[in-house]
């Protein structure tokens, strides 16, 4: 098969080498192994691993090319290595020019995006309640507060300590009222961070920010995140923001976001599940979400852990070793690791392409992040 694999790999390069309408031939062939396939609904090509490869056949995803005849007709932007997104994974469309959308969830408070990162906020009667600031999102920050009010800006909440959604804070009034978890105070002070001014407030479990007539309940329910990753609700709307757990259509980013807990970012499914909310605010991508993202994110892992905890039992680490030789551990265990994963991805793909976007893209990197997990959490 690998023999196989590469002579047609050979072949593709001098064919496509012989073809004077073909401007860039590394479009237009597979490297490292992989194979090319025609994905049927997308009408269009990609390359992937065997494994995954035959996982698309069954399940009617994809078809193989079989002859070179049959890939004459290929341009550059027809090769992809990205499924078609479905059409949970779209959001309300941004004006570019603008560079941010802004909108009212409901009695005076606002979410903001640029289609990568959101923010949060409020507008009291009293000043406005600024959560996060998203260094993407920048100014336009306040653009989009000064476009639907002239209070203020009076307090900041931070989510989190990480750069990507705090980033921008310098940019707030000296004297806003910072409110944090405190280990995101402790992790700002090590930094040492002039974009990320220190929580000027902290609180250990809960924290009830009470402002004209606007309520917000901060709780902290575990790292599932990051430590100090805090829940913020607004009771009066019924709106929950939980940052770099949730994304609404969409798969999390690699290794479960960056988690640095995996046990508890599966767990934050559930937790958040307790609250009562219509809408919810993940930090990420194009769309707000609602409790039925929440269930179907949690459909996905508990995928995820039903194969990778089948994976682990079936690979077998002496049988690698026997076939490689134990020479070099790493080696064996580097081997024992792909297969594991691979096997995981392969049973998982097939089952999210169409419902959650970048399923075949990052469902690898979750499946490395949960087997490994199983076999030392």
């Amino acid at each position: 098969m690998k023999i196989t694999l590469i002579f047609f790999s050979l072949l593709l390069v001098g064919f496509f080498t012989n073809q004077e309408s073909f401007s860039q031939e590394s479009d237009l062939f597979c490297k490292d192994g992989k194979i090319l396939v025609y994905r049927i609904n997308a009408e269009k090509y990609a390359c992937l691993n065997p494994p995954t490869a035959e996982k698309w056949y069954d399940s009617g995803i994809a078809e193989p090319v079989k002859q070179l005849s049959s890939i004459v007709s290929i341009h550059p932007e027809k090769m992809t290595s990205s499924a078609p997104l479905p059409e949970a994974a779209f959001g309300p469309q941004i004006d570019f020019s603008k560079g941010y959308f802004v909108d009212e969830i409901s009695d005076d408070l606002y979410w903001v995006t640029d289609g990568a990162y959101q923010g949060m906020f409020l507008v009291t009667g009293k000043g406005v309640i600024a959560v996060d600031a998203p260094p993407s999102i920048g100014q336009n920050y306040l653009n989009a507060i000064t476009e639907v009010t002239d209070e203020p800006i009076t307090h900041v909440i931070y989510s989190h300590s990480h750069n990507d959604h705090i980033g921008a804070a310098v940019m707030f009034p000296d004297d806003a009222i910072i409110i944090s978890h405190k280990w995101t105070a402790e992790q700002l002070k090590i930094r040492n961070d002039p974009n990320r001014p220190i929580p000027t407030v902290t609180f250990e479990d809960n924290y009830t920010l009470d402002v004209g007539n606007q309520i917000l309940e901060l709780a902290y329910h575990g790292p599932m995140h990051d430590p100090g990753n805090i829940f913020i609700y607004a009771p009066q709307q019924k709106v929950l923001m939980i940052v770099d757990v949730i994304f609404p259509g969409w798969v999390p980013f690699k290794d479960l976001a960056m988690a640095e807990d995996v046990p508890f970012f599966l767990y934050a499914h559930d937790q958040i599940l307790e609250y009562e909310f219509d809408t919810l605010i993940g930090g990420h991508l194009t769309r707000l979400g609602t409790v039925e993202d929440v269930k179907i994110q949690k459909e996905y892992f508990e995928d995820i852990q039903k194969n990778a905890g089948i994976a682990n039992q079936q690979v077998d680490f002496m049988a690698i070793g026997q076939e490689v030789g134990f020479e070099n551990l790493w080696l064996v265990f580097q081997i024992y690791a792909d297969r594991i994963t691979q096997q995981c991805a392969d049973s998982t793909v097939p089952n999210w392409i169409g419902r959650l976007g970048g399923a075949d893209l990052f469902t690898y990197d979750h499946c490395w992040k949960v087997s490994e997990s199983q076999r030392i959490d």
